[in-house]
């Protein structure tokens, strides 16, 4: 099965692919899982209809 949605993340020098992942849901979620980080965002990219959708995250607190 192919993956539907790409995973890239936007920093200083462009974007970086990340993952492939087969729902909406998986990509919101492998997002949650990947590092925070202050210079850049994460996008999902829907193969089937072209659609985006960027997420910034804002990074925790110290010491966790």
């Amino acid at each position: 099965m192919k993956k539907r949605f790409d995973i890239f993340w936007f920093g200083k020098n462009g974007p970086n692919w990340i993952d492939a992942v087969g729902t909406l849901q998986t990509a919101k979620e492998q997002i949650e899982k990947l590092p925070q980080n202050d210079s850049g965002s994460y996008a999902v990219v829907d193969h089937r209809t072209g659609n985006r959708l960027f997420v910034r995250r804002e990074a925790s607190g110290q010491g966790s």
